[in-house]
């Protein structure tokens, strides 16, 4: 088919383009009257806009009509007797007797995707050298403002809301700003795409080289927040006076009819950014950039300054729903599905014109030899009654011819041609059986293949938020000296992507734990594995915990036996050293001296000199305190001679106390006196 057979569509292209022509000569004729007025600076203001609109508008019209069918289809414009259409077109809804099914579910292809993208990651800041304490706190010390200001910004639902819209139109974008009256960075979500115009470096679309955010104000909000105010010429458009001429140009018409009843008394607004260099560029280097912003309401320019704080960056972030090598559109969801869903429409309400031709009335014959041409009136069944055919004649029902298809195998071939585009199976819909929703191996079976199916859009959308906390960094270090020191130490943004389901959880949680005990890991580590969000704050707690002896007791007692027990081997130590005395010449401990081998001595004796008597990796075995070799033990036989001795003995084994008493008792005949 060609673009001819589409009256409607032919018309829509045409009008678009009248469109785009009026704008583009509205914007110079608004250039001319504003240096005929001499206002010269936004005369040029003007036109450097609409040289840089100009080379964009063929691109934004075209998304803006994307992002028109994507929002009919997320929410139908149009409201019927039935109730909401996505596809008020169909020649059967306006006529009687015929079928029309409008189904609309899939917005569920939106808001899932959007959801699993939106689950806060394990995000932790990394320390610039982690061997070093005083690193690792300084990063534990950002962390916690890296935390505080997601809380106080509400980021992770803007972080939800921008899944969402870059899942419907294919990308959006995050601004951040400074906010004077919070004291902290701000982030807003772009969530009318069509309305931002991005001017990328390169063909690569990496870098943005300007910006421009169109809006439309009320004239009350325009002098509310700019100071200016608005009139209306004689055409009926909004101006700012003094200036008296019409606004710069139209954004893209509001997406739905009915919100734009007050439309044409809005004056618009526009958010211009752009960069100039900052000093006189030398050819064959680097030329070091200052980023501007000019807002301009109507046809007045409202405020022109510079911002340091960007560092020659743009403000605005964008982020796409996937990767698409030479395209800046990103994908919708909605893309490579709408086809299906309008073949599904059709054959749905096919089939139900069918079944109502089928079961809308029975249709009788008049059968038999003396049958006349034409049936009397009066022939026809009716309840309760009795009719008279005629001799030799009899009615007969008509049976309506139906022909067979498999329907239903229809409709799930589409079905599972949509499961094939989007991934989105019958389990992350809601429509899972109740044999695979009590098998934990085929629930993980079923998101481990969508989870494939997403990695890019996550990977991206991770990167997303990386770039939002590096921009916030770059702008709160410019207001904030304290900061920024902390910053340049430790502001690196690590982002792991979570698990999906409660299987995946324990078998980190196990995993780390694993690690944690073997020594592979260390504490902090296995914290931040498992989505601690202060590890350091953590260990203190548990630290504290574990030290009251009214939660765990066995805890405290081991503790305690360890501290006895390293008091009593320092001591030993000392003493032994006082003994030997300090032999000339002798080597420092530290340089290998004889102190350290006479150490490890005195921890393999008891207090008196006695052999500890204990296996290979057991507590040494302290003797009652009071006694020593020799003599009597109390209500027993002296601890030497032929009786025996009993010793109390506490062993910490695994991080667990056990008391015994041991008897010490020789063995063979008592020596010869």
């Amino acid at each position: 088919m060609t673009l001819a057979e589409y009256p409607s569509l032919t018309k829509r292209r045409r009008d678009d383009e009248d469109e785009r022509e009026e704008r583009t000569s509205s914007r110079r004729r608004n250039a001319k009257r504003a240096a005929s007025m001499g206002d010269e600076a936004a005369a040029k203001m003007l036109n450097q806009i609409a040289d840089r609109m100009d080379t964009k508008s063929a691109e934004m019209s075209r998304f803006a009509d994307l992002c028109q069918r994507w929002d009919n289809l997320y929410y139908p414009d149009t409201i019927t007797q039935y109730g909401a259409d996505h596809w008020p077109g169909d020649p059967n809804l306006r006529l009687p007797g015929r079928a029309h099914v409008s189904v609309n579910v899939y917005p569920a292809y939106v808001d899932i995707p959007a959801s699993l993208q939106s689950v806060p990651p394990i995000e932790n800041i990394a320390p610039a050298d982690p061997r070093q304490e005083q690193n690792r706190e300084l990063a534990a010390a950002v962390e916690r403002v890296y935390f505080a200001w997601k809380e106080e910004t509400d980021f992770e639902v803007k972080s939800h809301k921008a899944a969402t819209a870059k899942a419907l139109y294919g990308r959006t974008a995050a601004k951040v700003w400074w906010d004077d009256e919070q004291d902290m960075p701000q982030v807003a979500i772009i969530d009318q795409p069509r309305n931002l115009w991005m001017g990328f470096s390169s063909t690569d679309y990496t870098r943005l080289d300007w910006c421009v955010y169109a809006k439309r104000v009320h004239a009350q909000t325009a002098l509310e927040e700019y100071g200016v105010e608005v009139d209306m010429d004689v055409e009926g458009a909004p101006y700012v006076k003094p200036a008296g001429h019409r606004e710069l140009y139209t954004t893209s018409g509001p997406t739905r009819d009915w919100l734009a009843g007050d439309d044409a008394s809005m004056v618009e607004v526009i958010d211009y950014w752009y960069k100039v260099p900052k000093d006189t560029p030398k050819r064959g280097e680097p030329t070091e950039m200052v980023t501007w912003n000019c807002i301009m309401v109507g046809n007045a320019i409202v405020r022109h300054v510079d911002h340091p704080e960007y560092g020659g960056k743009m403000p605005f972030i964008p982020v796409f729903n996937t990767y698409i090598p030479g395209v800046p559109d990103g994908r919708s969801e909605f893309f490579d599905i709408e086809q299906l869903i309008r073949e599904k429409d059709e054959r749905l309400s096919a089939g139900a014109q069918m079944v109502a031709k089928a079961v809308s009335g029975q249709f009788w014959q008049l059968v038999g030899p003396e049958a006349p041409d034409r049936v009397p009136p009066d022939v026809a069944p009716k309840a309760d009654k009795v009719i008279a055919p005629g001799a030799g004649n009899r009615i007969e029902k008509i049976e309506p011819w139906m022909p067979e298809f498999q329907w239903q195998d229809y409709l799930d071939r589409i079905d599972r041609e949509l499961v094939d585009v989007s991934g989105l199976n019958d389990l992350l819909r809601g429509l899972a059986p109740a044999q695979v929703l009590s098998s934990g191996k085929a629930i993980n079976a079923l998101v481990a293949n969508y989870e494939a199916r997403i990695r890019i859009k996550r990977d991206l959308f991770y990167l997303w938020r990386r770039n939002i906390w590096d921009m916030v960094v770059q702008v709160w270090s410019e207001f904030n000296e304290d900061l920024g020191l902390a910053f340049a130490q430790a502001s690196r943004l690590t982002v792991k992507a979570p698990s999906l389901t409660p299987r995946d959880e324990i078998e980190t949680s196990t995993m780390a734990a694993n690690n944690v005990n073997a020594k592979l890991w260390s504490l902090r580590r296995g914290m931040d594995a498992v989505g601690v969000e202060d590890p350091e704050a953590e260990i203190d707690t548990v630290k504290e915990e574990r030290t009251d002896a009214s939660l765990f007791a066995a805890d405290v007692q081991v503790q305690a036996a360890l501290a006895a027990q390293l008091q009593q081997m320092q001591m030993t130590a000392q003493e032994m050293q006082a003994q030997m005395g300090d032999p000339a010449g002798a080597a420092p401990p530290s340089q290998g001296g004889p102190l350290p081998q006479l150490a490890a001595q005195a921890q393999q004796m008891a207090p008196g000199g006695m052999p500890m008597l204990n296996g290979a990796g057991e507590q040494g075995i302290m003797p009652p305190e009071g006694l020593t070799p020799g003599a009597p033990v109390p209500g027993g036989a002296p601890m030497t001679g032929p009786g025996y001795n009993a010793v109390s003995q506490n062993m910490v084994k695994d991080g667990e106390v056990s008391n015994r008493l041991l008897l010490q008792q020789p063995i063979g005949p008592p020596p010869a006196a």
